[in-house]
């Protein structure tokens, strides 16, 4: 039996399953904390949640992704700019998975990540967020830009694992890429 791992629909689907319960959660969150809190809590919520998917496709332990969640975390109490958070959150998101996760060389992870940050952001900007609706919109979208990375990491995403090993299924493969290495080579 094969198993698809697809990061890419799955990050879509997970920003909607985050724009839809951002309302309640900020909601709930509202009634404990002020509004500029419970809503970077809700933000960092999502990130740590997101950022437990990005552990579980990359194979690493969640152990690795806490001190950056961590530091986010912290700001969602001390800091008092929603601007710096956003940053703050962006920055650390990039940091987990092209850091973290999914290590790539120092070059491509910048331009990825640059592109995907910025790219999110302005979306999110562009939505002007006012009210928790815009906000879990301006989210939805942010998740939809982040899905993109997959596209650029090929490698990540769309990829089979065998559940059970069958050793003639294995050395089937195993010749096919040794001939398709020596047809390009």
């Amino acid at each position: 039996m094969k198993i698809v791992r697809r990061p890419m629909p799955a990050t879509v689907l997970f920003g909607l399953v985050c724009g839809i319960s951002f309302v309640p959660v900020s909601v709930v969150l509202s009634y404990v904390f002020l509004w500029p809190t419970a809503l970077r809590m809700t933000l960092w919520f999502c990130l740590a949640s997101y950022g437990c998917l990005l552990a579980r496709w990359g194979k690493v332990n969640f152990a690795s992704i806490f001190f950056p969640l961590l530091i986010v975390f912290l700001f969602v109490f001390w800091g008092n700019s929603a601007r710096l958070f956003l940053l703050l959150s962006l920055g650390v998101l990039s940091w987990i998975r092209s850091g973290i996760c999914f290590q790539r060389p120092l070059r491509r992870m910048l331009g990825t990540e640059l592109f995907l940050s910025v790219g999110g952001g302005a979306l999110v900007a562009f939505f002007m967020p006012h009210s928790p609706a815009t906000w879990a919109m301006g989210l939805w979208m942010f998740f939809l830009i982040q899905s993109l990375y997959f596209l650029v990491v090929r490698d990540v995403g769309d990829r089979q694992q065998d559940v059970s090993l069958d050793p003639f299924e294995q050395a089937r493969r195993r010749a096919e890429e040794i001939l398709s290495e020596g047809g390009t080579g």
